[in-house]
């Protein structure tokens, strides 16, 4: 079953429009002075890299209002990368984006992996975290609280976090998850083969002194979910995308 959500609305996430697209988003952390996310949906792929990606990603850019839009080439580790000039970074090899520069868009592309954003809106400060079973095995939502607090100052128990739609523990069977897995990740498992990564996920935010309430999931499986795209499904290279920003 998904973690239950703490959130005080009704829905964990929401349907929006920005200009020509259309997103889903927390009401939670709508609610956050100075703070601007996003979650695309099949209504443009973003999985290409270069020239073929540029028309989508200004799109997107342009839907949200941004002055630039950024990203790396995920590779599923834990790497995490600070924004905080031009960089060119799409060359860059990482899993891991935080900026405290205003109008800069973190994007972290998807196909049932989870993006974390971690906000700490009153700081000036965000951060947007690839995580997929990997990633979440090597404790990245852990290593992006630690980041914040090493890098800016900012408390764990500062932080909002919300974790995107992702592979559901409906649908995130591994029958090799004693070979792929590490011990620990067996509190996780749900029938026989099955694992709640997004429990997993919350179990680290709030073991690295996240506040449970500030945690927000969004319940939405993209495998059973047709508005995202997901690998497990269909079998494509399709991404959709979670941006976060802190708002000029």
């Amino acid at each position: 079953m998904p973690s239950p959500n703490n959130s005080a609305y009704a829905e964990p996430m929401v349907a929006r429009r920005h200009g020509e697209l259309d997103f889903y988003s927390f009401p939670d952390l709508e609610a956050l002075p100075g703070l601007l996310h996003g979650v695309t949906t099949r209504q443009v792929d973003l999985a290409a890299a270069g020239p073929q990606a540029e028309p989508n990603l200004e799109r997107l850019r342009l839907a949200l209002g941004l002055r630039r839009l950024v990203w790396v080439r995920q590779v599923h580790g834990t790497e995490i990368v600070a924004v905080s000039g031009e960089e060119n970074l799409p060359a860059a090899q990482a899993d891991g984006l935080v900026t405290d520069q205003a109008g800069v868009g973190l994007l972290i592309k998807q196909a049932d992996c989870q993006a974390v954003i971690l906000a700490a809106p009153q700081r000036g400060v965000i951060a947007n975290l690839h995580a997929g079973w990997r990633g979440n095995a090597a404790g990245m939502p852990a290593k992006g609280v630690e980041f914040l607090d090493e890098r800016y100052g900012v408390a764990p128990d500062e932080l909002y976090a919300a974790v995107s739609p992702s592979l559901g523990a409906c649908c995130g069977e591994f029958v090799n998850w004693r070979e792929e897995l590490p011990q620990w990740f067996a509190q996780f498992k749900v029938g026989e083969n099955h694992f709640d990564l997004e429990s997993a996920t919350r179990h680290q935010l709030e073991a690295s002194g996240v506040r449970p309430e500030r945690i927000f999931t969004s319940g939405k499986c993209t495998v059973c979910d047709q508005d995202f795209y997901s690998y497990r499904r269909d079998k494509t290279t399709a991404r959709f995308a979670t941006v976060v920003a802190l708002r000029e």
